[in-house]
C-alpha cells in the first residue's frame, strides 16, 4: 500500500487506547503524528507492562506540554497552524475549557480536520459520563449476547470497541481529507464508543425489530447456524462451521457421518439448530477418535470452514502467520524487544518505537521555528518539558 498521508501532520491530543490506535493507523499511512502528552504522560504508558502504549503509539513523535501553563499557548498555536488533522479524546467540554475546542482551533486553522473521540458523543444525556470499552459493550447489547447460556454475560476479550472506534476515525478522516481536496473545507468529526458498538449490533437490532427476539448467549455457537461452534477434540478444541447445507453435507462426508445426512433431526438448518445439543454430542464423539490435526486435514481437504482454537502462544508460531510476515521482532525504547503486529494498512515497513515521554520536545519546537532561547524559556517555565531524568 502507498503511504498516502505522507506530508500531512496529525496533532494527537488523545490518550488511552481508542484515539491513539486511530492516530497510529494514520501514521501507518505516512502521516507525521505528533503526540502531545501532559507532564505525567499518557496514563496508559504503564498499562499491560508498557506493551499497550508501545503498540498504539509506534511511528509517532512525542512532545510533552503543560496545557495549563500560559506559555504553552504559543507552542500550541504553532502546532495547530502546522496541523492538517487534530484528534482529541478528552471528556466533552474539556477541550473547550482548555481553549482548544473545534471553534477555537478552526479560527486559527480554517481547513483543519478536527476529530473528537469520547464514550458517548458530544451531545446527549450521557455526554459527560466516562466511557470505556467494557461500558460500551455492556450498554450496546454485545456483553449480554456474549458468553455461555447458563452463565453471566462476559466481556469480549480484546478491546474491540476502542480499536474499532479508532478504525472508524481513520475512515472518517480519509473521507474528510477527500472532501477537503475538492472543496478546501475542513470538518468536525464526532466518534464515540457506544455508537461503534451499536454499529456491530446492527443485525441483532434489525432482527429484534422484526421479531421481538433478544439475541441469546450461545457461547462459541451462532444462534442461527448449526453446527457452527467450538467442539472438544481428542487433544484440543476445534471450530467447525456450516453456514449452508453444502457445508453440512461436506462435514458429514469428511467425518464419516454420512448417515446423518438422512436423519430428520438434522435435515435442514432449522432442524439442526433445534437439535443442537444432540448434534454436538455426536460430532464430539467422532472428534474424540482422532487428533485435532487429523480432523483439520480432513475438513480442510473438504473445504469446510474450520480452525484450531489457538492461544497467543500458538498464534506466534503459526506457520501461516510466519509466512505472511505479520509479526516483527522490534526493540521499543522503553520496554525492550517485543513482537509488533503488522497492521492491515500501511506499507509493511518495520515500525519505529513509540516515543519516550517528551523525547522529541526540543526537536519539534525547533521545527516550529522557535529559537534556542525560546526553547530554553519553555523548558524552564514548564510550559514544555523534555525527557524526564532517568531516576524520575
Amino acid at each position: 500500500m502507498s503511504r498516502s498521508l505522507q506530508g500531512l501532520t496529525v496533532l494527537d491530543l488523545s490518550h488511552a487506547l481508542s484515539g491513539p490506535f486511530g492516530t497510529m493507523l494514520l501514521a501507518e499511512l505516512g502521516a507525521d503524528v505528533i503526540k502531545v502528552e501532559p507532564p505525567g504522560g499518557d496514563h496508559f504508558r504503564p498499562s499491560n507492562g508498557g506493551a499497550t502504549f508501545a503498540v498504539v503509539n509506534r511511528n509517532k513523535r512525542g512532545i510533552r506540554i503543560n496545557l495549563k501553563q500560559p506559555d504553552s499557548a504559543r507552542v500550541m498555536q504553532r502546532l495547530i497552524e502546522r496541523a492538517d488533522i487534530l484528534v482529541e479524546n478528552f471528556t466533552p467540554g474539556t477541550a473547550e475549557r482548555l481553549g482548544y475546542g473545534y471553534e477555537a482551533v478552526r479560527a486559527r486553522k480554517p481547513g483543519i480536520i478536527y476529530a473528537s473521540v469520547s464514550g458517548f458523543g458530544q451531545s446527549g444525556p450521557y455526554r459527560e459520563l466516562r466511557g470505556y470499552d467494557a461500558v460500551a459493550q455492556a450498554m450496546s447489547g454485545i456483553m449480554a449476547a456474549t458468553g455461555e447460556p447458563d452463565r453471566a454475560p462476559v466481556r469480549v476479550g480484546p478491546s474491540m470497541i476502542d480499536m474499532g472506534t479508532g478504525s472508524y476515525l481513520v475512515i472518517g478522516v480519509m473521507d474528510a481529507l477527500r472532501t477537503r481536496d475538492r472543496t478546501g473545507e475542513g470538518a468536525y468529526l464526532d466518534f464515540n464508543l457506544l455508537e461503534s458498538a451499536l454499529s456491530w449490533m446492527s443485525q441483532s437490532i434489525a432482527r429484534y425489530s422484526q421479531t421481538g427476539l433478544v439475541p441469546p448467549r450461545t457461547g462459541s455457537a451462532l444462534a442461527t447456524f448449526s453446527p457452527y461452534q467450538v467442539f472438544e477434540g481428542q487433544d484440543g478444541q476445534i471450530f467447525i462451521g456450516a453456514s449452508t447445507q453444502k457445508f453440512w453435507l461436506r462435514i458429514c462426508d469428511a467425518l464419516g457421518l454420512g448417515d446423518l445426512a438422512d436423519d430428520s433431526r438434522f435435515a435442514d438448518m432449522p432442524a439442526r439448530v433445534a437439535n443442537r445439543s444432540a448434534l454436538t454430542k455426536i460430532i464430539e464423539t467422532v472428534l474424540a477418535e482422532s487428533p485435532v490435526e487429523d480432523v483439520l486435514f480432513r475438513l480442510r481437504a473438504a473445504q469446510v470452514p474450520c480452525a484450531p482454537v489457538l492461544a497467543v502462544d500458538g498464534v506466534v508460531v503459526d506457520p501461516h502467520v510466519a509466512a505472511r510476515g505479520v509479526l516483527t521482532a522490534a526493540t521499543d525504547s522503553a520496554i525492550g524487544e517485543i513482537l509488533q503486529t503488522r497492521m492491515p494498512i500501511g506499507d509493511g515497513r518495520p515500525p519505529r518505537s513509540a516515543p519516550l515521554l517528551g523525547e522529541h520536545s526540543r526537536e519539534i519546537l525547533a521545527e516550529l521555528g522557535f529559537t534556542a532561547e525560546d526553547i530554553q524559556t519553555f523548558i524552564t517555565s514548564g510550559a514544555v518539558l523534555d525527557r524526564p531524568a532517568p531516576d524520575s
